[in-house]
Protein backbone atom coordinates (compact mmCIF):
# COMPACT_ATOMS: atom_id res chain seq x y z
CA UNK A 1 0.00 0.00 0.00
CA UNK A 2 1.64 3.30 -0.88
CA UNK A 3 1.11 6.52 1.37
CA UNK A 4 -1.73 7.89 -1.03
CA UNK A 5 -3.53 4.79 -0.09
CA UNK A 6 -2.84 5.01 3.17
CA UNK A 7 -2.97 9.02 3.94
CA UNK A 8 -6.69 8.23 2.45
CA UNK A 9 -7.78 5.21 4.76
CA UNK A 10 -6.05 7.72 7.97
CA UNK A 11 -8.47 10.34 6.40
CA UNK A 12 -11.37 8.06 5.98
CA UNK A 13 -11.03 7.09 10.12
CA UNK A 14 -8.24 3.88 9.81
CA UNK A 15 -5.88 5.82 12.84
CA UNK A 16 -4.01 2.37 12.47
CA UNK A 17 -2.80 3.34 9.06
CA UNK A 18 -1.32 6.72 10.33
CA UNK A 19 0.72 4.36 13.05
CA UNK A 20 2.13 2.31 9.93
CA UNK A 21 3.27 5.50 8.31
CA UNK A 22 4.87 6.29 11.64
CA UNK A 23 7.29 3.34 11.69
CA UNK A 24 7.48 3.72 8.24
CA UNK A 25 9.00 6.94 8.25
CA UNK A 26 10.35 7.54 11.77
CA UNK A 27 14.01 6.20 11.92
CA UNK A 28 14.57 8.16 8.43
CA UNK A 29 12.79 11.10 9.97
CA UNK A 30 15.05 10.94 13.27
CA UNK A 31 18.14 10.47 11.37
CA UNK A 32 17.67 14.00 10.14
CA UNK A 33 16.67 15.55 12.94
CA UNK A 34 19.75 14.51 14.89
CA UNK A 35 22.09 16.04 12.16
CA UNK A 36 20.32 19.47 13.16
CA UNK A 37 20.31 18.45 16.55
CA UNK A 38 22.70 17.41 19.02
CA UNK A 39 20.25 16.33 21.96
CA UNK A 40 19.22 13.02 21.04
CA UNK A 41 15.72 13.17 23.42
CA UNK A 42 15.31 16.63 21.63
CA UNK A 43 14.97 14.98 18.48
CA UNK A 44 12.85 12.53 19.47
CA UNK A 45 10.35 14.94 20.58
CA UNK A 46 10.64 17.06 17.37
CA UNK A 47 9.82 13.59 15.53
CA UNK A 48 6.67 13.46 17.62
CA UNK A 49 5.76 17.12 17.62
CA UNK A 50 6.28 16.68 13.57
CA UNK A 51 3.91 13.22 13.20
CA UNK A 52 1.04 15.05 15.14
CA UNK A 53 1.37 18.26 13.14
CA UNK A 54 1.31 16.07 10.11
CA UNK A 55 -1.71 14.11 11.54
CA UNK A 56 -3.71 17.03 12.42
CA UNK A 57 -3.14 19.02 9.11
CA UNK A 58 -3.25 15.76 6.74
CA UNK A 59 -6.38 16.85 4.95
CA UNK A 60 -4.13 19.80 3.57
CA UNK A 61 -1.43 17.84 1.58
CA UNK A 62 -2.45 18.71 -1.59
CA UNK A 63 -0.20 15.56 -3.05
CA UNK A 64 -0.82 12.51 -0.93
CA UNK A 65 2.21 10.82 -2.54
CA UNK A 66 4.48 13.61 -1.35
CA UNK A 67 3.73 12.78 2.40
CA UNK A 68 8.08 12.45 3.31
CA UNK A 69 9.10 15.34 2.09
CA UNK A 70 5.98 17.51 3.64
CA UNK A 71 6.73 15.98 7.05
CA UNK A 72 10.31 16.42 6.73
CA UNK A 73 9.44 19.64 6.10
CA UNK A 74 7.35 20.20 9.26
CA UNK A 75 9.95 18.57 11.29
CA UNK A 76 12.89 20.65 10.15
CA UNK A 77 10.67 23.58 10.99
CA UNK A 78 9.97 22.51 13.91
CA UNK A 79 13.84 21.81 14.99
CA UNK A 80 14.48 25.14 13.56
CA UNK A 81 11.95 27.15 16.12
CA UNK A 82 13.15 25.17 19.04
CA UNK A 83 16.65 25.94 18.08
CA UNK A 84 16.15 29.88 18.07
CA UNK A 85 13.20 29.22 21.05
CA UNK A 86 16.03 27.39 23.30
CA UNK A 87 19.51 29.27 21.48
CA UNK A 88 21.15 25.80 21.37
CA UNK A 89 24.17 25.36 19.50
CA UNK A 90 22.99 22.76 16.05
CA UNK A 91 25.52 19.71 15.77
CA UNK A 92 25.52 18.30 12.67
CA UNK A 93 27.69 15.63 13.17
CA UNK A 94 26.07 13.75 16.11
CA UNK A 95 25.04 10.51 13.88
CA UNK A 96 22.53 8.09 15.00
CA UNK A 97 23.83 4.54 15.43
CA UNK A 98 20.65 3.33 14.28
CA UNK A 99 21.02 5.43 11.25
CA UNK A 100 20.94 3.47 7.83
CA UNK A 101 22.68 5.65 5.81
CA UNK A 102 26.70 4.64 7.17
CA UNK A 103 28.67 6.71 4.67
CA UNK A 104 31.32 8.93 5.18
CA UNK A 105 29.61 12.28 6.15
CA UNK A 106 30.82 15.80 4.60
CA UNK A 107 33.57 16.06 7.35
CA UNK A 108 35.48 12.89 6.72
CA UNK A 109 35.13 13.76 3.20
CA UNK A 110 37.05 17.26 3.90
CA UNK A 111 40.35 15.65 3.82
CA UNK A 112 42.25 12.30 3.72
CA UNK A 113 45.37 12.48 5.78
CA UNK A 114 48.70 9.46 4.25
CA UNK A 115 50.29 10.06 7.63
CA UNK A 116 49.86 10.28 10.96
CA UNK A 117 50.42 13.76 10.87
CA UNK A 118 47.82 14.70 8.32
CA UNK A 119 45.75 12.00 10.34
CA UNK A 120 45.91 15.00 13.05
CA UNK A 121 45.55 17.86 10.77
CA UNK A 122 42.92 16.45 9.23
CA UNK A 123 40.91 15.72 12.60
CA UNK A 124 41.72 19.59 13.62
CA UNK A 125 40.49 20.88 10.96
CA UNK A 126 36.93 18.65 10.86
CA UNK A 127 36.61 20.52 14.36
CA UNK A 128 37.12 23.80 13.23
CA UNK A 129 34.47 23.04 10.10
CA UNK A 130 31.95 21.58 12.66
CA UNK A 131 32.76 24.55 14.98
CA UNK A 132 32.51 27.04 12.15
CA UNK A 133 28.97 25.33 11.03
CA UNK A 134 27.63 25.46 14.54
CA UNK A 135 28.04 29.48 14.50
CA UNK A 136 26.68 29.99 10.82
CA UNK A 137 23.25 32.19 11.13
CA UNK A 138 20.08 29.41 10.90
CA UNK A 139 19.30 30.21 7.84
CA UNK A 140 22.85 29.60 5.89
CA UNK A 141 23.38 26.20 8.80
CA UNK A 142 20.02 24.59 7.24
CA UNK A 143 21.11 25.03 3.95
CA UNK A 144 24.77 23.81 4.30
CA UNK A 145 22.91 20.97 6.75
CA UNK A 146 20.88 19.64 3.67
CA UNK A 147 23.02 20.16 0.76
CA UNK A 148 26.26 18.25 2.51
CA UNK A 149 24.88 16.54 4.75
CA UNK A 150 21.55 15.30 3.87
CA UNK A 151 22.90 15.18 0.00
CA UNK A 152 19.75 17.07 -1.08
CA UNK A 153 19.56 19.15 -4.68
CA UNK A 154 19.28 22.80 -4.63
CA UNK A 155 15.70 22.08 -6.36
CA UNK A 156 14.76 19.70 -3.22
CA UNK A 157 16.02 22.81 -0.49
CA UNK A 158 14.51 24.75 -2.21
CA UNK A 159 10.98 23.45 -2.14
CA UNK A 160 11.51 21.81 1.40
CA UNK A 161 12.62 25.62 2.94
CA UNK A 162 10.05 26.95 0.64
CA UNK A 163 12.27 29.42 -0.98
CA UNK A 164 13.78 29.99 -4.36
CA UNK A 165 16.77 28.13 -6.02
CA UNK A 166 18.98 31.33 -6.31
CA UNK A 167 18.29 32.05 -2.68
CA UNK A 168 19.71 28.38 -1.55
CA UNK A 169 22.59 29.26 -3.54
CA UNK A 170 23.29 32.58 -2.40
CA UNK A 171 23.12 31.04 1.54
CA UNK A 172 25.15 28.36 0.43
CA UNK A 173 27.88 30.21 -1.00
CA UNK A 174 27.74 32.51 1.92
CA UNK A 175 27.86 29.87 4.46
CA UNK A 176 30.94 28.44 2.55
CA UNK A 177 32.73 31.69 2.66
CA UNK A 178 31.96 32.01 5.72
CA UNK A 179 33.60 28.63 6.71
CA UNK A 180 36.81 29.54 4.18
CA UNK A 181 37.54 32.98 6.09
CA UNK A 182 37.62 31.66 9.27
CA UNK A 183 39.63 28.34 7.71
CA UNK A 184 41.90 31.27 6.38
CA UNK A 185 42.43 32.84 9.93
CA UNK A 186 43.57 29.50 11.44
CA UNK A 187 45.64 28.99 9.10
CA UNK A 188 44.54 25.72 7.38
CA UNK A 189 43.57 26.88 3.87
CA UNK A 190 45.02 30.01 2.06
CA UNK A 191 42.91 33.03 -0.23
CA UNK A 192 43.25 31.01 -3.37
CA UNK A 193 42.13 27.56 -1.71
CA UNK A 194 38.31 26.40 -3.01
CA UNK A 195 36.00 25.37 0.31
CA UNK A 196 33.92 23.11 -1.56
Amino acid sequence: MNDSQMIEKVLAGDTNSFEMMIIKYQRKLYATIINIVKDADLAQDIVQEAFMKSFEKLDSLRNKNQFYPWLKRIAINCAFLTFEKNKRMVDVFLKSSDDEDKGDDFFDRITDGATPEEDLLKDELKKYVRNFVDALPSKLRVVIILREVEDMSYEEIAEMLEIPVGTVRSRLFNARQYIKQRLIKQGFVNEMSKVS
